[in-house]
């Protein structure tokens, strides 16, 4: 797929495809500094600095039981999961299913209600498919630093799934 893209490449795509190819090729970064001091040099030591920054660990896991399907499907009407999806900008990035508004934009014009069951199922069921909990997790630089060396100068951001933010949003009506 890589391949045939290459090959049909026009002039001004060129350079694209090859930012995308090599984005980072002879860049260094200096070494991280946390808020207590401590330093990361190597690739693995700013990743895992960054990873416990952004994603500290949960001790307090809680397992609980689903309750019995109830009804709060069914005031989920056609506009309220229009709304969800059409409030959403086109732009956003996809998530790890790659699905992007764009692509359920374009399947609500062939099969709203397809979109619609889906949404009601889950909220029915109470049962969030976990492809749609998944989140891709990318590091940022925050705008206006200029010192790149301090952790404080990174944000994490994470990538949802398209479809599963618009039956968040549904949801978050409903409540």
């Amino acid at each position: 797929m890589w391949s045939e893209y290459l090959q049909n490449l026009r002039e001004a795509e060129v350079w694209s495809a090859a930012r995308y190819a090599n984005p980072r090729a002879g860049m260094t970064m200096e070494a991280l500094t946390d808020r207590e001091g401590k330093q990361a040099n190597t690739s693995v030591e700013k990743e895992e600095m960054l990873r416990r920054e952004s994603f500290p660990p949960n001790d307090d896991d809680q397992y609980y039981e689903l309750p019995p399907t109830g009804s709060a499907h069914t005031p989920v009407t056609e506009q309220a999961v229009e709304r969800a999806l059409f409030s959403q900008s086109g732009e956003k990035a996809t998530g790890p299913d790659k699905l992007c508004f764009g692509a359920i934009r374009l399947l609500w014009k062939w099969d709203k209600e397809r979109i619609v069951r889906l949404t009601k199922a889950d909220i029915r069921t109470g049962r969030h498919p976990s492809v749609w909990k998944r989140a891709s997790g990318v590091v940022i630089s925050k705008p206006g630093t200029d010192d790149f060396t301090q952790l404080k100068a990174y944000r994490s951001i994470s990538l949802l799934s398209c479809v599963g933010t618009v039956v968040e949003r549904v949801v978050t009506e409903l409540l």
